[in-house]
């Protein structure tokens, strides 16, 4: 019978007391919502809404969408693009964005804390 620690270190389970509050954690966690979200949609119809609260813009312009990563409810700089009003223009590139912070530590983001902290 495995133990535990096995079964989580087999299936890539990293347990922690506390969740992680660092810029990088909260990029991710919003970056995974986006993409569970989206993956429900079957046409681009369903991305339009009256607020801002997905990494989408809740309108297209001229047949375009604005994707932009956010989190504490606020846009993150340098981190926001027009695609295609498609679900899948949208989706690769929240996919992009994802792989982006993948890549990233918390320090590729001290300058959004920074910000955000001089903003309070």
């Amino acid at each position: 019978m495995p133990s535990l620690e096995e079964l989580l270190r087999k299936h890539g389970v990293k347990t922690m007391e506390n969740p992680s509050t660092g810029p990088r954690a909260k990029l991710l966690n919003q970056a995974n919502k986006m993409l569970a979200e989206i993956n429900e949609y079957e046409n681009a119809s369903e991305m339009d809404g009256v607020n801002a609260k997905f990494w989408w813009a809740p309108q297209s312009v001229n047949g375009k969408r604005k994707v932009t990563a956010r989190y504490g409810g606020r846009a993150v700089d340098g981190l926001s693009t027009y695609v295609d009003d498609t679900l899948k223009a949208v989706k690769a590139e929240l996919e992009k964005f994802l792989a982006v912070i993948e890549d990233s530590d918390d320090e590729t983001w001290a300058h959004e804390e920074e910000k955000r902290k001089a903003k309070k």
